[in-house]
């Protein structure tokens, strides 16, 4: 399998169900996958910039995996996006540094599949609203191969029943077996 690393945007993965097992069934699955969770390695959001960018230099294939925030990434997501995507790195007419590279989306909403379409509650499909990271892919010339998304995956302690979280970690299981899948295949 190719180098693979996922770049985990979650802002504090320890309070996540359906993040925590997604990323516990990709690295048990493939793992020879580096999985960087930003909120465990810059809770102070100070990134390393350049071990970052020496990390995102060795992949094959990255996947940023994070949790929708009112219709976009965390924003911790965003400010790596802003602090370690450097014009001359990452873009710019010296900036090739991911040129060629796969890309992958694996996200988490909290609204349901029905939430996401022109007449649903949020009026958007979540391909409309993964449009700005797509449109980085594409501005670093990263080949955005696929968007892994899941619905309804809010937890919230003391409300969601055990019957609930059993069956979010299911399709969380399901969705990292999917990834996998396409990992596999690359």
């Amino acid at each position: 399998m190719k180098n693979v690393v996922i770049v985990c945007g979650h802002p504090d993965l320890s309070a996540s169900l359906a993040n925590k097992t997604i990323l516990d069934e990709i690295s048990a699955q493939c793992p020879q996958a580096e999985v960087r969770k930003l909120c465990e390695l810059y809770p102070d959001y100070q990134f390393d910039i350049k071990a970052e960018q020496a990390a995102l230099e060795k992949a094959d294939v990255i996947i940023f995996q994070y949790p929708m925030n009112w219709y976009g990434v965390p924003g911790l997501l965003k400010l790596y996006i802003d602090k370690v995507m450097e014009h001359g790195w990452a873009y710019g007419s010296q900036g090739t540094a991911l040129e060629g590279k796969t890309f992958l989306i694996s996200l988490t909403t909290g609204v349901p599949d029905a939430g996401f379409s022109a007449k649903g509650f949020v009026g958007h499909t979540v391909e409309e609203l993964t449009f700005p990271v797509v449109k980085f892919a594409e501005m670093t010339k990263m080949d955005c191969k696929k968007i892994f998304y899941s619905c309804g995956m809010m937890c919230v302690p003391g409300v969601t029943t055990d019957e609930q979280k059993a069956a979010l970690i299911d399709k969380a299981k399901k969705h990292a077996a999917d990834v996998v899948e396409c990992l596999k295949a690359l």
